[in-house]
């Protein structure tokens, strides 16, 4: 039920491959910040409460002041609510971001064996920037800066570049596929669109990959993020013109 209304509202302007793509890697994300903007919602509806209490009473009788006491309280509450939604509005949605990115990293983006908790935990304590990256969706872009940096700081795992079939909210260049990077530990992936981690091959399905070529740790052990991507440059533009997909920036 909750996938057919997601097709029906959010993802209603994709097509049906895209929407089947985006269930599967960032619905729950979704899920998360509306129920986070629903605790507005219930700010809002709280002045009405004691309204809805007497209601529901049988049986009960208030003086004229108690019920003239009860109404100015909803009212004053109400306006008081509204004139703060219409001042800090910016703030309210930007606290509701926060709280579902909080909530989504804590519950989803944690979950997995390319990165365990004690992986993050590292990667906060030594690399800073990386790891508010990688707890928020700032990463989203920053693939292949991202997985090389996450090889680099904790000295272990493997980066896949490989060819994903593009969403149709993507810039469209006549190219079905475009280059993505992920960071793989365990048989398992982080994908830096939806953090989350998944089996390898689950994610490969998700994105009808094609696969470029994997590089360890000791790879790169010694090359700067330029070094390699300016290595790997010259043949991941043939492979790509070869498998109709798109270059990604130089990030």
């Amino acid at each position: 039920m909750i996938k057919y209304l997601m097709r029906k509202t959010i993802y209603k302007e994709v097509d049906h491959e895209t929407q089947d793509m985006l269930l599967q890697l960032i619905a729950q994300y979704h899920v998360i910040e509306f129920l986070c903007f629903k605790f507005w919602v219930v700010i809002l509806i709280f002045p009405f409460i004691p309204l809805l209490i007497i209601a529901v009473l049988d049986n009960v009788t208030l003086s004229m002041t108690t019920q003239i006491a009860i109404t100015v309280f909803m009212l004053i509450c109400a306006v008081g609510l509204l004139v703060s939604i219409k001042i800090f509005k910016r703030a309210m949605f930007g606290f509701s971001k926060m709280l579902a990115e909080t909530i989504y990293f804590l519950i989803c983006t944690r979950k997995g064996k390319a990165l365990s908790k004690k992986d993050f935990e590292y990667i906060r304590q030594v690399n800073e920037k990386l790891y508010e990256f990688i707890s928020t969706d700032k990463c989203r872009g920053y693939c292949y800066s991202i997985c090389f940096d996450m090889c680099k700081t904790l000295k272990k795992g493997f980066i896949e570049i490989i060819a994903i079939k593009k969403l149709s909210i993507s810039k469209n260049d006549g190219k079905p596929y475009t280059l993505h990077v992920l960071y793989i530990n365990n048989g398992w992936a982080f994908d830096t669109y939806s953090l989350r981690q998944y089996p390898v091959e689950r994610l490969h399905e998700i994105y009808k990959a094609k696969v470029y070529k994997v590089f360890d740790y000791d790879f790169i052990r010694n090359k700067s993020y330029d070094e390699f991507r300016d290595e790997q440059e010259p043949e991941l533009i043939k492979w790509s013109a070869i498998n109709d997909c798109s270059m990604f920036s130089k990030t």
